[in-house]
């Protein structure tokens, strides 16, 4: 190579060359073939290990929510209405018959009370149908025909509730004669009405006052109750000295029952169908039960169709028959 090299100079130099000498230098300065690098490739650099994806970590099921416990039903609701006889309110409250009074003085008492009219069947039947009735021949000795006008008996019926007429010296259930012994049927308001009269099942309802202890004792009193005493009992013909005894003696054991316990659902009217006389005007009448306001007087005007307005409302009832319809309840006396 290096001959080649000193002839190409000494060509050039000196004598100019032809085209073997460019040939020469051509071939000397093109590059040559590279030879191919037999190093081997190299090797990928390992990479870090993945590590492997954690699995999720399991979610938990909740618990259940408990189910809610059941709202408890509230207590049947029990009304009972007791009737006494012919005597004004300041003939009774507040020394004329103590043991009532102190009822009234314990629960409520409605001071502007009104009976409606005088003759003691007319005013049963307003605390039954909002109405003397007379349509039906109704005087204060009873009626000449049926009633078949809408009253509460019908309208507890309806509804699927439970009633009976608890009466003292009833001779038999379902008796609907007019009078046996100290019993007079003019003081028994159910008897008198289509819905009894032509229903033998319905007349089972109209027992002797000896049932009720019973049925307290076996804690199954109706929805429903109406107590008449017989006629030395409720002051009609005996005195009111006596007619507050026996209010103590039968219906005390009552006001100490389970009945009467808080959370109860039960009311207890006492009225009388008349003042003095049986004349038409004020009365006395107690509200008593758990949910009376202690201690309560009202003096707001009412009369004995309020009473069946109430009687019905508590009882869950919605149609009111005749002069209920438009009687205000006697709601202040509840809490």
């Amino acid at each position: 190579m290096k001959i080649k090299l000193l002839s190409l100079l000494l060509c050039l130099g000196f004598f100019g060359c032809g085209g073997g000498a460019q040939q020469i230098a051509k071939t000397l300065t093109q590059p040559g073939t590279p030879t191919p690098s037999t190093n081997p490739a190299p090797a990928p650099k390992p990479g870090p290990t993945p590590s492997p994806s954690p699995s999720p970590a399991p979610v938990p099921t909740p618990a259940p929510a408990p189910t809610p416990a059941p709202t408890p039903a509230p207590p049947p609701p029990h009304v009972v209405l007791l009737i006494e006889e012919n005597h004004s309110f300041s003939t009774v409250y507040p020394t004329g018959m103590p043991y009532l009074s102190s009822l009234g003085d314990a629960n409520g008492i409605a001071t502007n009370y009104s009976s409606d009219e005088a003759g003691s069947m007319l005013d049963y039947l307003w605390l039954s149908s909002g109405s003397g009735e007379e349509a039906f021949g109704c005087g204060g000795w009873g009626c000449s025909q049926t009633i078949t006008d809408d009253n509460i008996f019908r309208e507890i019926n309806k509804a699927g509730m439970s009633w009976k007429v608890y009466a003292e010296a009833l001779p038999s259930v379902g008796f609907l004669g007019a009078n046996s012994g100290e019993y007079v049927a003019r003081h028994d308001p159910a008897v008198w009405y289509s819905d009894i009269v032509d229903d033998v099942a319905q007349q089972q309802n109209v027992v002797p006052f000896t049932q009720f202890a019973g049925d307290l004792a076996n804690n199954n009193l109706p929805n429903y109750s109406i107590i008449v005493p017989d006629l030395l009992d409720d002051a009609h013909d005996g005195t009111i000295q006596a007619a507050d005894s026996w209010l103590q003696t039968n219906i005390g054991p009552f006001l100490a029952s389970s009945y009467f316990q808080a959370g109860s659902n039960t009311v207890m009217f006492i009225t009388f169908d008349n003042g003095d006389d049986d004349a038409q005007g004020l009365v006395f009448t107690g509200v008593i039960g758990p949910n009376v306001i202690p201690g309560v007087k009202v003096s707001t005007a009412y009369r004995h169709e309020n009473t069946l307005r109430t009687i019905m409302g508590l009882l869950g009832l919605t149609t009111y028959p005749g002069a209920s319809a438009t009687a205000a309840p006697m709601n202040e006396f509840f809490q």
